[in-house]
């Protein structure tokens, strides 16, 4: 199963998902509603003499009306809070709420450094931008992946997972993670916790009413008294409503993240290649513990590795161990593994064997990156054979500067430089304005940059993988300095080149996502025909990246349409192309159904390279930025 075909399964779940969820809400309104109706009908009849009939019967329809939309309305605010919550803060806000501490190259040990590169390595062969990575200060052993996007995604592992698995072990797990994150599974998990959050707050208005009671228990009044009574009884059933509410959403909850759980183990061991490692982590578990110290923790179940909190086997978000392992390794003996601290160190040097590697440049062809998109979203062992070899191409000193915030703004702004002296010097000054107070500042900027220089431009597109990261964790006013920067050092020369709109792509485009200034469209078109102009500007503007010669761009762009059959498209000239133009068509683009993404991504591929030839460097970067603003993850 593709990419696409796991984000439409991911979507129809989504839709079960919500309807359950609807169906559960819809009864819990109307048990809001007959409480309510039940206890002000008490006051002229006995509670025994009460039945339903009478109920549906001598309750005015504007009272009815009344409760069940202001029920609703109670849970939908619930809802909402919790998903713009968990939206806007992104997967960090989970890993916060659980007391995760966010890793940093600089200021971590061996073993979690060896986290970090495992998180490098997978995201780089996926294609997925490198996500923070948080530790979790409990000796248990269990990860997550949180966020709403690929671009506000992290990864969180245990203290505990750290020290008691191995290289092998870890990378199963985390590649079980990244499972989660490529079959579409974040959405799913942020909709499942908000709708919670909205019938849990039924339960809060019920305790909330009893404690107000508490508090005024000393009156004597009989008509007080017999209010205080009706308030009690409301309060009271709506703290048990709200509460079984959630027991039976849980339970919906917990059914349908079972099976996503097998999903991700088979993507973990489809791309390490390696079951031993993912079955071995889940007998350690086996012998030894899952649980989660934290007080959030139960709040964030389904999004565990494995059982973060204790529960009752019909709300377990994931399957029997014994199971997981089986479906892994068939002939599985039974017995689990009591975990022992492993030494990482044994290993630091094995792990750098291929770094010496002779590099072989890699000939891509058109044909070639057309079928790796048909491969989109699928892990593979081979994807990750080969990282290490692009990240030992990077020159030391610039791996390390991508590791903090000012080394990684550095590098960015180090491949903007242009090579005419003069527009140069005038890109310095504005580096210099805002960064140069300190002269150890600039004395760094020139080292970066005079790297960069003499680096290849193959691996420009790595340097910025690694960058973004650290770039996630800037202060949002940080950002913003580094953003207004960005765009006057490409603005310097007053020409917007083709790859210094790619690095905008690849580089403001995400970050504007994580730090809230701008958000995903939803996904509401299925045929080219909704965003043909759009599409028109596109790809014309993609081929006069290649053809300048408006004749020659006009035949590419013919073929094109010959060997995809949308012979309605016209060519757009490209003096008719304004960046602003462009943006906007990007924009309406991805608001298109992932199938129709990839063929829209198939045609520019193939207006890339009209006449055949092999894919070079520059058509590489345009090719990583058509993805990120797609929202699909390839690896070249």
């Amino acid at each position: 199963m593709n990419f696409f075909e796991q984000q439409q399964r991911a979507k129809k779940n989504s839709k079960v998902l919500i309807a359950l969820f609807a169906a559960g809400v819809i009864g819990v309104c109307f048990c809001v509603w007959y409480v309510i109706s039940i206890v002000f009908s008490v006051k002229d009849h006995e509670l025994l003499s009460i039945s339903p009939a009478f109920v549906f019967q001598n309750t005015p329809y504007e009272v009815t009306f009344a409760i069940l939309v202001l029920t609703l309305l109670v849970i939908l605010s619930g809802c909402i809070y919790k998903i713009s919550q968990l939206v806007s803060g992104g997967g960090s806000f989970v890993a916060k709420s659980l007391g995760g501490r966010l890793l940093s190259k600089h200021r971590s040990n061996v073993d979690e450094l060896m986290v970090l590169n495992i998180v490098e390595e997978i995201s780089i062969a996926s294609g997925v931008p490198i996500p923070p990575v948080y530790i979790l200060n409990d000796e248990s052993i269990n990860a997550f992946a949180a966020g709403s996007t690929y671009d506000d995604a992290v990864i969180g592992v245990t203290n505990g997972a750290i020290r008691l698995l191995n290289r092998d072990e870890l990378q199963g797990v985390i590649a079980h993670e990244f499972g989660h994150i490529f079959n579409g599974d974040m959405k799913l998990n942020i909709r499942a916790i908000g709708i919670l959050n909205g019938i849990l707050f039924i339960s809060l208005i019920g305790e909330f009413l009893l404690r107000s009671l508490s508090k005024t228990r000393g009156s004597s009044s009989s008509k007080k008294g017999n209010g205080a009574v009706i308030l009690l009884i409301i309060g009271l059933a709506l703290y048990i409503i709200g509460l079984v509410g959630v027991f039976f959403g849980n339970a919906i909850k917990a059914a349908i993240n079972r099976q996503r759980e097998y999903l991700a183990d088979a993507s973990s061991v489809q791309f390490t290649r390696l079951p031993s490692g993912l079955a071995n982590a889940l007998k350690k578990i086996g012998g030894s513990s899952s649980a989660l110290s934290s007080s959030n923790a139960s709040e964030f179940s389904h999004l565990y590795f494995s059982s973060g909190v204790k529960s009752f086997f019909s709300l377990d978000t994931h399957p029997p161990l014994g199971n997981r392992i089986k479906a892994i390794e068939p002939y599985w003996n039974g017995k689990y593994i009591v975990p022992r601290v492993v030494n990482h160190k044994e290993g630091k040097e094995s792990e750098k064997k291929d770094e010496k590697k002779e590099h072989i440049t890699k000939v891509i062809t058109t044909a070639a990156i057309l079928n790796e998109l048909n491969d989109i979203g699928t892990m593979t062992s081979e994807k990750l054979d080969n990282v290490g070899e692009k990240i030992a191409k990077i020159p030391p000193f610039l791996y390390e500067s991508t590791a903090d915030t000012l080394g990684a703004r550095f590098v960015i702004f180090s491949l903007l430089l242009d090579k005419d002296a003069g527009v140069r010097k005038a890109q310095s000054d504005i580096i210099s304005r805002d960064f140069f107070a300190q002269a150890a500042n600039a004395a760094r900027f020139e080292s970066v940059s005079s790297e960069t220089l003499n680096a290849s431009r193959d691996i420009y597109l790595n340097l910025i993988q690694l960058s973004m990261p650290t770039l996630k964790t800037l202060a949002k006013d940080e950002y913003l300095g580094f953003k207004q920067v960005v765009n006057e050092l490409i603005e310097a020369d007053k020409n917007v080149s083709w790859f210094e709109l790619n690095l905008k792509y690849l580089v403001l485009y995400p970050l504007d996502i994580v730090f809230g200034i701008k958000k995903i469209p939803r996904e509401i078109h299925t045929h080219i025909g909704a965003v043909k102009f759009e599409v028109e500007v596109l790809l014309s503007a993609v081929i006069y990246s290649q053809f300048a010669d408006n004749e020659k761009a006009l035949e590419a762009f013919d073929k094109m349409k010959k060997a995809f059959g949308v012979s309605a498209l016209k060519y757009v000239e490209f003096e008719n192309i304004s960046i602003s133009l462009l943006e906007n068509a990007y924009y309406e683009v991805q608001k298109t159904k992932p199938l129709l993404r990839k063929k829209i991504l198939e045609m520019a591929i193939m207006c890339l390279k009209a006449d055949g030839e092999n894919l070079d460097t520059t058509d590489m970067e345009s090719i990583h930025a058509l993805c990120a603003l797609l929202h699909l993850p390839i690896s070249l």
